[in-house]
């Protein structure tokens, strides 16, 4: 009998240096997906990656078969040696893999509770993984009740009140630190899309100048 099992690094479980390591290229996304799912013992696949966390979400018949195929996988497209990173994984399976997938839809998992980017990041990593032709039906049942799940999580509580993603939490935050960020200089890290979000709420607090420093133009 098929079954989902979930396994990942993310900010609850991993330090962000070990993170950034596992950090997958988007733009290989394809054939990450691809190369996974012909291991022996992974039947459907999605992988969702950002700078907070790597998730693979499977389908198998084999748990502990899975675990070693996904283990080998992650050590490949990293090139990490499997101890290096084995003790920070996360590890759940059948209904607890099912529990995880809506939690983490809902923004429960995020550094910023109910945070509202993950579930733009589920739904892309389901779409592409759909074009890809790594999902079947019990990921694609999983994933799309998960989306409902985060929808219903945020118009029907309180969760996504106050600061709703990690770049609005820093400016907030650091506002609070500073007393205002209102003519102050500000250097934002990174050109990525959090580091975007960082400067459209810079701008709005009044930052000034916003510098961006990132390894390539």
């Amino acid at each position: 009998m098929s079954f989902v099992v979930a396994i990942g690094a993310n900010i609850q479980s991993a330090p962000i240096e070990l993170l950034e390591k596992m950090s997958l290229d988007g733009a290989l996304l394809e054939k990450y997906l691809h190369d996974l799912v012909q291991r022996d013992n992974v039947s459907e696949a999605v992988i969702l990656s950002t700078c907070n966390r790597t998730d693979v979400f499977i389908v198998t018949d084999r748990f502990h078969g899975a675990f070693r195929d996904v283990r080998d996988f992650l050590s490949d497209v990293t090139f990490l040696p499997p101890e290096e990173f084995a003790d920070s994984l996360h590890l759940t399976h059948e209904h607890e893999a099912i529990r995880y997938l809506f939690s983490l839809a809902a923004g429960l998992e995020s550094a910023v509770i109910g945070e509202h980017e993950i579930l733009g990041q589920v739904r892309d990593s389901w779409e592409r993984a759909m074009v890809a032709g790594t999902t079947g039906s019990t990921l694609n049942l999983a994933f799309r009740h998960a989306l409902e799940a985060g929808k219903r999580a945020r118009s029907e509580t309180a969760i996504s009140r106050g600061s709703t993603s990690v770049s609005q939490a820093s400016i907030v935050l650091a506002g609070e630190a500073l007393g205002s960020l209102r003519d102050r200089s500000v250097a934002v890290v990174g050109a990525g899309s959090m580091a975007r979000g960082v400067i459209d709420f810079g701008h709005q607090a009044g930052a000034s100048p916003l510098t961006v420093v990132n390894r390539t133009p």
